[in-house]
């Protein structure tokens, strides 16, 4: 599968320094990396970056992202319609959900939302979304390469979390100050957070269940991935025991409760939204250290971090960031509501979750 380079990506060839090594920076508004380059290499990378974004089926550039394929950086290229010819996948079934604006999706969808995150659905749609189905449409077709649609989702999920909370760092600044400011009410905003995770843990299987039923051509790989993922609330109250909190004394937002519950509804009705939203429960790749993890060891109780730590290396042991891709290879050709419906889902459940943080962050007084 030819693979296009997100059109934010942006490269720079670096001189020899003191110690006479060449490389190259690669910026993304939610990536920035220096690498390094050997001599052997030179020639080739210098090619690719040169026809990087003017022509990406050049060879050395599908070389280049494929060395690169650890972080999300492109998107797959639509496929043609007979490349789905003769194949036996999941086609797309009727939906009949309103997706004109937010409320109109949460009223039609059918999954109940907690009253208490009634005022965090944003009033209307604010993402391009013409501009995403269109990365993924199949030439010749009103139809959407399921593929293409997610790795390009995901990229676009980024950028749009670049520019907010989130990409700001304004969580991790939150926990720092507090930390700094009370670290007694900074372990009790990390068992807040902690709730919210174990609470995840603890039903992401069942949520992920009806997709053996209604997403019959993946059930395998559904109940593989299933069973990766079980047990590893456990990772959470490895973190309650380090702090000596009691899970049960912090309540589960009502953000959480429709992340999980939108999620087993979509299993049930769209095996695109299913495959698709994976990518809000897993990261789309892997850091050194997450925010959380580092704000804890810098504490006085930093082995409390070792949860959180341990349950990052198991999700990268088994490339979970690769899940959404995996099952998406499952489907056929999709149809324009069930791409409307994931990208409403994906931007109205990523603003209630936003939204949660900083109530979170406002109810320790730090904003």
């Amino acid at each position: 599968m030819l693979q296009i380079p997100y059109e934010k990506m942006a490269v720079n060839w670096i001189e020899p320094d003191l110690t006479n090594k060449e490389s190259f920076t690669l910026s993304l508004p939610w990536l920035s990396m220096r690498i390094g380059v050997v001599p052997e290499d030179k020639s080739w990378i210098k090619d690719a970056l040169a026809h990087l974004h003017a022509n990406p089926s050049n060879e050395n550039v599908q070389k280049f992202i494929h060395e690169l394929k650890g972080y999300p950086i492109a998107y797959v290229q639509p496929r043609k319609w007979e490349k789905f010819e003769g194949k036996d996948l999941q086609k797309c079934p009727d939906l009949t959900v309103d997706l004109s604006t937010p409320a109109s999706l949460v009223a039609t969808f059918g999954c109940p939302i907690d009253p208490s995150i009634q005022e965090d659905i944003i009033p209307a749609w604010t993402w391009d979304q013409e501009k995403i189905l269109e990365k993924a449409r199949i030439e010749g077709t009103d139809l959407y390469d399921p593929m293409s649609f997610i790795t390009y989702l995901i990229c676009y999920r980024l950028e749009w979390e670049s520019g907010g909370w989130l990409g700001q760092d304004r969580f991790g600044k939150f926990l720092q100050t507090l930390l700094e400011k009370d670290e007694k009410q900074f372990f009790q905003a990390i068992g807040g957070i902690s709730r919210q995770a174990w609470q995840v843990l603890t039903e992401f299987c069942s949520s992920m269940e009806p997709a053996i039923t209604h997403f019959v051509k993946a059930k395998e790989a559904v109940a593989s991935y299933i069973a990766e993922e079980r047990g590893h609330h456990k990772f959470m109250e490895q973190v309650f025991r380090d702090l000596d909190l009691d899970k049960d004394a912090f309540p589960l937002a009502g953000g959480t409760r429709w992340l999980l519950d939108s999620y087993k509804h979509a299993a049930t009705i769209s095996p695109l939204a299913f495959s698709a939203m994976v990518a809000l429960f897993e990261a789309a790749y892997y850091e050194e250290e997450e925010a959380i993890t580092g704000a804890i060891k810098r504490s006085s109780r930093p082995h409390a971090g070792r949860g959180y730590e341990l349950h990052r290396k198991v999700n990268e042991e088994y490339r979970h960031c690769d899940v959404p891709l995996h099952f998406a290879s499952y489907l056929a050709p999709q149809t324009r509501s069930h791409a409307l419906l994931t990208v409403g889902l994906f931007e109205l459940t990523l603003n209630v979750l936003n939204k949660m943080e900083q109530k979170l962050a406002r109810s320790f007084d730090i904003h």
